[in-house]
Formats: C-alpha cells, sequence, structure tokens
C-alpha cells in the first residue's frame, strides 16, 4: 500500500484506457467512482470498456493506494475528461475509485445495452416522416431489444447505472418505454425499486409510470404522454392542479415549459 500525506493538495493523474470488449490481452472492466460529503455519497461515475479514453484528475490532500483501489481524502476536486466532452467537475470530503473485471457473459450485455441506444432511434427518430412500413421496421427492432433486455434482467436484475453506467442504463430505459404494453407493467415494478436505490432517475419512472396508465385507459399522472402531436394535445391528466407539483417531485420541468420545447421539437421536424 502507498500513501502520501501533504499540507497542500496534491494532483493525481489516472488514466483509464479503454481496453474494449474484444481484447485478448486484457480483459475489460468496469471502473466505479464515488465522490462523498459527510460520509455519504454525493456523486457516482461508472466507466464501462468502449466509451472512449477517460483521464480522471484528483486534487486532494491525502490519497491511498490498496488492494481494493483507490482513496483520496481532504477538500476532494474530482475532474473527468471523457473523449470529445466537456470537462466536469466535482467536489467532496473523500473519494473511492475501484475497479472489477467483467465476465465475458457480462462484457457482452453491456455491448449489448450500447447497441441498444442505436438501433432504437434508427428509424423513429424523425418521427413525422415515418411510413407503415418504416415503422414495421421498428417494431421489429423494438420487440428484438426488449427480447434481449428480458435476458440481460433475468441473468443481473434492471440494468441499473451501476452496472452499466448512465448511458447504457438510459438505453434500457428506452427500449423498454417503446415496448409492448404487458412488458412495461411486468418491468415497472423494477424500475420503481431502481428509482428507489437512485439506479435511475425519476423521470424514467414518471413517464413509464404514465404510458402504463395510458395503455390501461386511466388519467396520466405527470405529463408526459399525448393523444397526438399534430395538432399537439395532451392525454388525460388526473388532479391537473396538482400536476407541476407532481412533476417537481420526478424532476420534470414545469408543464407549461415542457409543452413549449414540445412544440418547438415537432415545428422544427
Amino acid at each position: 500500500m502507498k500513501s502520501l500525506t501533504c499540507c497542500t493538495a496534491l494532483l493525481i493523474l489516472l488514466c483509464l484506457p479503454d481496453p474494449g470488449f474484444a481484447a485478448e490481452t486484457t480483459k475489460p472492466r468496469r471502473t466505479i467512482i464515488s465522490l462523498l460529503a459527510d460520509g455519504k455519497e454525493i456523486a457516482g461515475l461508472v466507466l464501462l470498456p468502449g466509451q472512449g479514453q477517460r483521464q480522471i484528475n484528483v486534487d486532494a490532500i491525502k490519497q491511498d493506494w490498496t488492494a481494493e483501489g483507490f482513496h483520496a481524502s481532504g477538500h476532494v476536486q474530482l475532474t473527468m475528461i471523457m473523449e470529445n466532452a466537456t470537462p466536469i467537475t466535482l467536489y467532496g470530503d473523500d473519494l473511492i475509485l475501484r475497479s472489477e473485471e467483467l465476465d465475458a457473459e457480462e462484457a457482452h450485455a453491456l455491448e449489448d445495452l450500447r447497441a441498444m441506444g442505436a438501433s432504437d432511434q434508427s428509424i423513429r427518430a424523425n418521427p413525422a416522416h415515418l411510413d407503415k412500413d418504416a415503422w414495421a421496421r421498428q417494431e421489429a427492432i423494438d420487440k428484438a431489444n426488449m427480447n434481449r433486455l428480458a435476458s440481460i434482467i433475468k441473468r443481473y436484475g434492471w440494468p441499473g447505472m451501476r452496472f452499466a453506467g448512465a448511458a447504457y442504463a438510459k438505453n434500457a430505459f428506452m427500449v423498454l418505454q417503446h415496448a409492448d404494453s404487458a412488458s412495461q407493467r411486468t418491468y415497472l415494478p423494477l424500475l420503481r425499486k431502481a428509482v428507489s436505490r437512485g439506479e435511475m432517475p425519476a423521470s424514467d419512472l414518471a413517464m413509464l409510470e404514465d404510458r402504463v396508465l395510458k395503455s390501461d385507459g386511466k388519467a396520466q399522472l405527470y405529463g408526459t404522454q399525448y393523444e397526438s402531436v399534430a395538432p399537439l394535445k395532451l392525454y388525460l391528466v388526473a388532479d391537473p392542479a396538482r400536476l407541476d407539483e407532481r412533476r417537481r417531485t420526478m424532476g420534470l420541468p414545469p408543464m407549461e415549459t415542457q409543452l413549449q420545447q414540445m412544440q418547438q421539437m415537432y415545428e422544427s421536424n
């Protein structure tokens, strides 16, 4: 174990190369970074293979390397620099970094979750210009994606941010959001639990709750579903007077703001 203490801040440069999913000499790894304040986690990052080069700068009073990973403490400043992205800087009291090896099955699951993001949007990205045949192709993709997601869930549980990172966890949600109603009802309880653990954003849960309610012919709670987009018409909402209050608890903007954004989006297409 290495330990170094100084009265001034230390700069530790951690280069985390991308081993890739097909590496022959180095097995892929998941890197988990937790930033704490007053003993509680205030931010977490999960870095996966296949996401490009990553560089992390840590400025802190003390650093320790152990068999479990890396620990920094005392006025921690974490700056993450990812390929083709704006650097992100976070502050806290302690930082814990650990890396875990992925087996072939887990690495394959993560690669499939990555690919789902592109295929989910491959045709529906511009819905105003889709014909019947195009939607049929998208529906076939959606069905295949949901089948694969179901097998991943069966093996690993819901692929939230600690398993799949924020980007791939969002891909899993999009697949479920565009799946059949039976699948949405089946996995809605898992998404609720994932949100309660901080594994998924509450806004995702709001959208799925509303979609299931709409499928059941019931009034939605959070105003995320629409009767039509041309013209823009919101689907039936329960207790409209408290809609913005409910939206706020789920991390959603006021309904008026959301409607303006939707109108602008469809006018630009």
